[in-house]
């Protein structure tokens, strides 16, 4: 554990049984031929069996699928912003491809690194000063001035992704360790990397095991058309755009000979409409306007029932549902970043009586105060309560941001918040907060494939019952994400976290960078772990220092981490088959694996 002594900041580690039994093979592979995976796959919560499905026919058919957004129409990699509508829907839905491919694995198992991406093939030199790229040669554009994928097409991307001014949100995050990409052939890219901020993980943030990542565009289009570029659908995937509205429906047709094509006919139209609300999903699933949506869990046993024949299909990893306690920046410069200047204090660092969740750490008994008034406000959520009745038991209750569930073997009992009411009136009053406060509350209402936004109003509900009275704010994330890039917030906010395995490094939104942020910067002795373990050979030390990392997380409950969500997709029976990748997200994918019934 980690406590004030006289000002200072000192440190006892848990003690952990170091053994780990790994479900799943790990996705930090750095070649084609290692194995990808997902760890504590079989923590979620087992789908409904599927009816036996009606024989398919060749193929064919129009398919339609819910979604909450669909966003401008946009095709430049630089102003194509994160998100199920844009950036990760434009690969996700089947027009563009990712650099990298990771092969077919049903949910929950992560499928491993494969040939199957424009990339067949890539090589990491010993000495972390490059990756190289095979690029595949029989990959064409779906647009007449497209022309073939080659090597210029890769780097045009990435760099035009990472340019300033982008509105990219992966572009900068790559451009920190692969900061040039350049061309030796058509068919050979070459990643010059910074090799101190190479991350153990790099291919989730070229593939798509759900990471998300740049989509592949054309420079013979850009070159060409100008401006018209970023208006005119071009990718490379098995599907082409023939109509996008914003806030509307995007439409796609598939492509003949398309090198990803499967060996049945796919669909003859396919469509994706913005729906977000649930009641609408619902009623367009009933009536069939639909074939598919992702339903919230509460709704979605009694809407499968309801329909016959339907069934459901798990995707995506669970995500813990997290309170991020925004506000606690406690770097004081930006360590392994950039000039590692000096960062303190940033924007969102108001450690006053409007913010008594926010501590700051050149002031112990702030600290103090700060640390009481954020375990009153996670033991003050009854996540039994929110599983039950917002998850309808198909969660998992969970207490860490490291993601070690609570039957994990590695799992620390000190790390457990118990729900508490009086508990946590007791720490309030301690705090001198014996009467509550009001703050504000960001929850946004259009990330649902990982975030589900009921839980998050309960929890604000919950809160009432020790004093704190929170107005729940519903700003859209592409709209206050700004202000997490900037650290600029200073409210508490509803997110989530994912990881693949127990070993990778953590922390990656916890400390100083250039792009997103969950809301606080660790201390410079916590948050090198992260920088640590992209570099630590051996496994047993990696996941020490994340046990170390957790230790000082749930000691100052930084986060008030509640219940996981696992997604599932309600299909109709007319859809007979689909078979999408496991993805980090529970997001729509692979509509070429569609078969619809006769």
């Amino acid at each position: 554990m980690l406590k004030w002594t006289n000002g200072v900041l000192s440190w006892k580690p848990s003690v952990v049984v170091f053994t780990l039994l790994i479900a799943l093979a790990t996705a930090l592979a750095v070649a084609c031929s290692s194995d990808d995976g997902a760890d504590d796959a079989a923590a979620a919560a087992a789908p409904t069996t599927a009816p036996a499905a009606p024989a398919p026919e060749e193929g064919g058919g129009t398919f339609i699928i819910a979604n909450d957004l669909i966003g401008p129409k946009a095709f430049s990699p630089s102003l194509i912003t994160g998100g199920a509508h844009s950036a990760f829907g434009l690969q996700d839905w089947g027009f563009y491809d990712f650099l990298i491919r990771a092969d077919y694995s049903a949910a929950p198992v992560f499928g491993k690194a494969g040939s199957g991406g424009i990339a067949t093939a890539w090589d990491l030199a010993s000495d972390r000063s490059k990756i190289t790229f095979t690029i595949r040669s029989d990959a064409e554009f779906n647009c007449a001035a497209g022309g073939k994928v080659d090597a210029d097409d890769i780097v045009y991307s990435f760099m035009d992704s990472m340019k300033d001014g982008t509105k990219s949100t992966r572009g900068p995050g790559i451009k920190r360790w692969a900061p040039t990409w350049t061309a030796n052939s058509d068919t050979e890219v070459v990643a010059t990397l910074n090799e101190k901020n190479l991350a153990g993980d790099w291919l989730l943030a070229l593939g798509n095991h759900g990471g998300g990542s740049i989509p592949i565009v054309s420079k013979d289009l850009q070159d060409s058309a100008g401006d018209g570029a970023l208006t005119t659908p071009c990718g490379s995937g098995p599907f082409h755009i023939t109509s996008w509205t914003s806030e509307d429906e995007v439409i796609g047709v598939p492509v003949p000979g398309n090198w990803r094509a499967p060996a049945h006919k796919m669909v003859d139209e396919f469509k994706v409409v913005q729906i977000a609300e649930t009641n609408a999903k619902l009623a367009a699933l009933k009536t069939g306007e639909v074939h598919m949506a992702n339903i919230p869990l509460k709704f979605i046993g009694d809407a499968n029932d309801d329909i016959e024949g339907s069934w459901l299909q798990m995707t995506g990893k669970y995500q813990p549902q997290i309170v991020y306690f925004g506000g606690n920046f406690w770097a004081k410069r930006a360590y392994r970043f950039e000039d590692e200047a000096d960062i303190f204090p940033r924007p969102g660092l108001k450690a006053d009586d409007d913010h008594p969740w926010i501590g700051n750490p050149d002031d112990p008994a702030n600290m103090e105060r700060a640390r009481k008034v954020r375990w009153a406000m996670s033991m003050a959520i009854d996540r039994e309560s929110l599983n039950k009745n917002v998850f309808n038991n198909l969660g998992v209750l969970t207490y860490t941001y490291t993601d070690v569930l609570p039957d994990h073997e590695l799992y620390n009992p000190d790390w457990t918040v118990p729900y508490d009411v009086a508990g946590a009136k007791k720490l309030l009053a301690e705090a001198g907060f014996a009467d509550g406060f009001d703050l504000g509350f960001w929850v946004s209402p259009d990330n649902t494939a990982a975030v589900d936004p009921e839980i998050f109003e309960a929890i604000a509900q919950q809160w009432q019952d020790v004093g704190i009275n929170a107005s729940i704010e519903k700003t859209v994330y592409a709209a206050r994400r700004p202000t997490l890039v900037a650290r600029s917030i200073d409210i508490p906010f509803a997110h989530h976290t994912f990881w693949l395995t127990k070993d990778q490094a953590k922390g990656q939104t916890l400390v100083p960078t250039g792009g997103f942020n969950h809301g606080g910067e660790l201390p410079e002795e916590i948050g090198l772990l992260r920088y640590e373990n992209d570099v630590e050979p051996d496994k047993q030390k990696r996941i020490e220092n994340n046990l170390k990392m957790q230790d000082f997380l749930s000691y100052w409950q930084l986060q008030a981490v509640t219940v996981t969500l696992q997604p599932y997709w309600l299909v109709r029976p007319e859809v007979a088959e689909w078979k999408p990748h496991q993805q980090a997200w529970a997001m729509f994918n692979s509509p070429e694996t569609v078969k619809m019934a006769k």
